[in-house]
């Protein structure tokens, strides 16, 4: 409990040391691979946990990654590796497999010049070749050949009558919803 609170208030102090001694977070990564430390590793992770991401200390990824739209939600495997050049947007996964009897078990191989757009998955053993294009929300679970694009398949649209998107939730035993910015007690009245 002391050392959390200890580095809790030091976390900012050493996030800026990080990055002003390696230049950047991935090169903070770089010299934690020859020159492990507690201390700096938990700089290096908790500077991804407060973007609400995950970038494992040993994935590999050759130089470093374009993130047009920062890190928020990225998700890469400590198992990953990534070529150069790769392009990566918002809320992307590059997730292991760690079900045995899965056909494609392990951490993806993505090579150089990928482009993967916002809310992709890549997931398991698979192998994504050069100049690849991943689609915004596709999932990908083959291996895809050079110079190869994957696309989410298209929206199917349902026609329905009379829906209620009212949020609702429970706070403390007590039902409430959400209207006009913001949460009311009770249930929502009846709509006309």
């Amino acid at each position: 409990m002391l050392k959390e609170m200890i580095f809790s208030i030091l976390r900012p102090f050493l996030t800026f040391y990080a990055i002003w001694r390696y230049q950047s977070i991935w090169g903070l990564k770089e010299h934690l691979k020859t020159h492990p430390g507690k201390l700096m590793e938990l700089t290096y992770l908790h500077f991804f946990m407060n973007k609400g991401s995950f970038v494992g200390l040993n994935s590999e990824i050759k130089g470093v990654p374009c993130f047009p739209h920062g890190v928020q939600g990225i998700f890469i495997s400590n198992s990953a590796v990534i070529g150069k050049d790769a392009v990566i947007f918002q809320h992307v996964t590059i997730g292991s497999n760690t079900l045995p009897d899965s056909k494609h078990p392990g951490s993806p191989v993505i090579g150089d010049h990928v482009y993967i757009g916002a809310g992709a998955k890549i997931i398991g053993g698979i192998t994504i070749g050069d100049y690849c294009r991943i689609g915004a929300n596709a999932v990908v679970y083959e291996d895809m050949p050079p110079h190869s694009v994957a696309v989410c398949a298209s929206t199917r649209i349902v026609q329905k009558a009379n829906l209620d998107n009212t949020y609702r939730t429970t706070l403390g035993g007590k039902g409430y919803y959400f209207q006009d910015g913001k949460l009311h007690p009770g249930t929502p009245p009846e709509k006309e």
